[in-house]
């Protein structure tokens, strides 16, 4: 039996760069091409059920459903557990877990980097504009996956608590692929 984790995420840039990240933290998963739902969509539970339907169409046997959005304003604490009891609701033999990288993704993207020198990326602002700054133009669906790819996770983990979350999550998912 395979083990396959299948996303969802909102960003055009995420459907690329989510999978690079989760094999960067785990190579062993199985990870299947993310589904995209534009986080207004996700922000509703009918279509949050709906977006998690969709990617367990890809689970043959075994696997776990992995919302990845951003935060944007909201909370982290208090969003991601709501979000996470709406997308477990259909699947109580399933692992569902929601990530959400506090304020955007590009957070992880430069708490990645030291040579941004930003010591807690989570609160960093201006993330895509620090981007941009550095490489002149800053295009999510080119830039995202190669930008991830290059990331120092051992630096992201300290500079990240989303990201530490995502990195449980992982390792939640890989104990349950093992056992």
């Amino acid at each position: 039996m395979s083990f396959v984790i299948p996303s969802i995420v909102e960003g055009h840039g995420d459907v690329q760069a989510v999978p690079v990240l989760l094999r960067m933290i785990d190579p062993t998963l199985q990870i299947a091409r993310p589904v995209r739902f534009p986080r207004n969509q996700l922000m509703k539970e009918d279509q949050l059920v709906r977006a998690a339907m969709i990617a367990a169409a890809n689970i043959a046997d075994q696997g776990g459903i992995l919302l990845v959005m951003d935060a944007d304003e909201d909370c982290a604490a208090r969003l991601g557990p709501k979000l996470e009891r709406q997308l477990s609701g259909p699947f109580p033999n399933r692992i569902c877990r929601v990530a959400l990288a506090v304020r955007e993704f590009e957070a992880w993207i430069i708490g990645g980097d030291p040579a941004y020198g930003i010591d807690d990326a989570d609160r960093a602002g201006q993330l895509k504009e620090r981007i941009s700054q550095r490489m002149g133009i800053y295009k999510e669906t080119v830039d995202q996956p190669k930008l991830i790819a290059a990331a120092n996770l051992s630096s992201l983990q300290q500079r990240s608590r989303s990201f530490r979350r995502l990195t449980k999550i992982v390792r939640e998912f890989t104990a349950a692929a093992n056992s």
